[in-house]
């Protein structure tokens, strides 16, 4: 298995639901290993109810996917948090209020970061949505041309495709 490596973060919405989805992946036992082999795992916050921007801690996140492998960021509808992340070219990042949108995102557009809707998402599906981030593998084939192209956006070079 991979070495995987995440960055969270959310706004003040979604700090309960940020704390619910650590406890999950890094368990606070003595000597227990990390859910889905993660070697590296930063909260970049919020940590409390006072109010925040969620730009601000999409950047924070987006900082760390320059050296981390996976991101997860919750805002309380998950639009904001998913329209700034797509702002950073090396985060490919998608909304997903349940499993199958995660396994569809990672498989046929191979996202990096996860993005939640605190008031949107069941937390009884939480556990199967992380971990469909972190198992679902990218299906590759036509869909990687797909993901070239978007690359190149960034670059100015769609139209040479």
């Amino acid at each position: 298995m991979q070495d995987v490596s995440l960055s969270m973060g959310s706004d003040h919405r979604g700090v309960k639901l940020k704390n619910f989805i650590y406890q999950y992946v890094a368990p606070n036992k003595e000597e227990e290993v990390t859910l889905f082999n993660i070697s590296v795992l930063a909260d970049v916050g919020a940590y409390d109810d006072k109010p925040v921007d969620y730009p601000d801690i999409v950047h924070e996140v987006a900082n760390n996917l320059e050296y981390q492998s996976h991101g997860i960021i919750i805002c309380g509808s998950g639009f904001g948090v998913t329209i700034a992340a797509n702002r950073y070219p090396h985060i490919r990042a998608a909304n997903c209020r349940n499993t199958r949108e995660v396994q569809m995102a990672r498989e046929h557009n191979d996202i990096n970061v996860l993005c939640l809707g605190s008031d949107f998402v069941k937390i009884t599906d939480i556990k199967d949505m992380i971990k469909a981030f972190f198992t679902t593998k990218f299906a590759g084939g036509r869909h990687e041309k797909r993901i070239g192209k978007l690359r190149n956006v960034w670059s100015k070079r769609w139209w040479s495709i």
